[in-house]
Parts: structure tokens; sequence; C-alpha cells
């Protein structure tokens, strides 16, 4: 059985901000995004017509299909969005991982669809019943150079917005349920059954003796997400401390491209009222002082600063998302300044 490869195409996101409302045309320009929906185990595409939708892009693009085959028009540059594919009765809808697009059109792309006989495997093997309100998460997990990785205890998954879900369950090499399993096969797959509909991360347990870094995924009643997690061991780095506005967050806005659209000629100056094109003192106060508050002292996670170019469920109308999940390094630097005061420093 061939494994399904993560679609994450570009590791660099881009495009964050304030309280932006969607637009009649999207951001930073208009690309093009092709593939085929293929079959989750073999790998190859489909041979019936299949149904194709995206996440966390707004406004919505066009999709067109033919067969197996589809079309993605209208998909701003700098953004990051899942796809839900599906070719019912025979597979299931299924998200793939993210595919992220930069600046040019993007070919090739393989959405993934789970077959109704596999989940059937899948749910005898672990004598689990999917509910039909619920989700299922399939996590692969890979090292850096992107291979299944092995002897992954069960200890070191957490689930994070996943209150009633089934404990990680490991397939084996081929790709069969291994109910007996403590830790991750060859193969690297792990499933969670059970997930409340909404968005989902992986956490860090106490006892971990890795560290798993997925995206922030989508997950919905009845449908199955695929999400592929780098894993390192030992316990991730400490957090930063001491953390400087004007050295350390101040220049995110510019790496991750936030400033080509909130900007004195860019569409997020308008529809988010926010300009990054300032001065780090400007900027901060931009961030602190105008309305709305883009930053909140006493529930940190909650700012808009971090929020809005997070992916989240139902979406908060922003284009696009530009921290793929709560493990971002730039994420966690805006985070520790705004919990140690987020100074003007």
């Amino acid at each position: 059985m061939t494994r399904a490869p993560c679609l994450l195409l570009v590791a660099t996101l881009a495009a964050c901000g304030g309280d932006d409302s969607s637009s009649t045309d999207p951001l930073g320009g208009s690309l093009t995004v092709t593939g085929s929906v293929v079959d989750f185990q073999s790998g190859t595409a489909l041979d019936v017509a299949a149904m194709v939708s995206t996440t966390a892009l707004d406004p919505a693009p066009t999709i067109t299909t033919t067969g197996s085959m589809f079309t993605i028009d209208g998909v701003p540059e700098n953004s990051a969005f899942q796809i839900l594919a599906t070719a019912a009765p025979t597979h299931h809808a299924t998200y793939s991982p993210a595919v992220t697009v930069i600046s040019d059109d993007v070919d090739g792309v393989k959405a993934y669809s789970v077959s109704e006989t596999f989940l059937q495997a899948m749910a005898t093997g672990f004598n689990v019943t999917p509910s039909a309100t619920k989700g299922i998460l399939l996590i692969h997990l890979v090292d850096g150079q992107g291979m299944p990785k092995s002897g992954v205890a069960a200890s070191n998954i957490l689930i994070a917005n996943a209150a009633g879900s089934s404990a990680p369950k490991f397939l084996d090499a081929q790709m069969a349920p291994a109910p007996n399993a403590t830790a991750s096969s060859a193969s690297g797959w792990v499933v969670v059954f059970d997930l409340p509909a909404g968005v989902v991360d992986l956490g860090t347990a106490a006892t971990a003796t890795a560290t798993l870094a997925m995206p922030t995924s989508p997950v919905a009643a009845g449908a199955i997400t695929i999400a592929e997690a780098v894993v390192t061991d030992g316990m991730p780095a400490p957090l930063p401390t001491n953390v400087s506005f004007a050295t350390q967050v101040y220049p995110i806005f510019s790496a991750r491209g936030c400033v080509a659209c909130h900007s004195g000629g860019g569409p997020g100056k308008d529809l988010g009222g926010l300009m990054l094109d300032a001065g780090a003192n400007k900027v901060y106060m931009e961030l602190t002082t105008e309305n709305p508050l883009r930053v909140q002292k006493t529930m940190p996670e909650k700012s808009l600063v971090l929020t809005m170019p997070s992916a989240e469920s139902p979406s908060d109308g922003h284009p696009n998302v530009t921290f793929t999940g709560p493990q971002d390094a730039d994420y966690l630097k805006i985070l520790v300044w705004i919990r140690e005061g987020a100074k003007n420093n």
C-alpha cells in the first residue's frame, strides 16, 4: 500500500493581520490549482466522478470537476487551504492535508479520499462504530525527511480540542488495524475516532518523549481528516523569553507577507482597518490601542493578531491562513510577547 504524502507544497505561509472581512476579489491575485482525487490507499486516480470543495478561502473559489480531475480557480496568493473530496458511494468525504499556494499556479495536486471498504475495515478491526455526528482523524507520523516514523508511543499523542474522542489507535506496517499496538508501526499511521466538529491541533503531553508538530486541521461531522505530524525526538524547545516587539515581533509582519496586504495600497487596510507598513512604534499602536484591540493581555490566545491569521471553524473571515498551528515559531513569539505584557520594547 502506498502512503499518502502531505500536500504542504511550500513551508512558508503569508498574510496575517487584523479584523478582516470578505471581499469580492481574491487578495493578492487569482491563481489556479489543478489535480485529481485519488484513493487514499493506492494513490491512483478514482475512476468515478468526484465532488470537491475547499476550506479557509474567502471568497470561495470556483471549482470545476471532470471525473476525478478538478480545477480550482480564484485562489489568492499566499494562502493555505484543505480540499474536501468524496465520490459516493465508494469513497468517504475526506480532507486532504493542506495545499499552500504562494505566487504561482499549482498543478498535480492529489486530493485523497478514503474508500468505504477501508473505513469499514478500520471500524471492524478496532471494534468501533464511527459516529455520523463526529469526525475521524488519520495522522501520518513522519520524521524530518518526511519518512514514516515508527516507535512513537501513544503517550506522546495528545489531541487538543477533542473532548470525547477515542484514544489514538495504530495501523500496522500494511495499514491494517493493530488494536493491541501501543506505538506507531513502520507505516506511521495513527487513527482517532469521534472527534467533535471544528478544528484540531496536537498538544504536548506532560510525559512526552517526542515532539509532534501538526498543522491545525478541519474536522467535520461524518468526514475523515488526513494530517501529517512531524516527529522530533525529545521534548520541545523552551518558549522564548523577554521577547522584544521591535526586534522580534515587528519583523514577523514583513517576513510572513502581512505588510503586502495591510499597507497603504493593500486590501487589508480597508477590509481590516489595519496598517502594518509604518515603523515599529506606529504598528505597536495599531495593535494595542486602535479599535478593535488586536491584543488581549488577559487572554493572550484570544488576541486577534493570533486568531485572525490562524485556521478556525467557523471561519473568521480572514482570507487565508498564516499560522499553521499554535506550534508555529512566530505564533509563539507573539503569544509570549503578549503574555509578558505586550510591551513596546
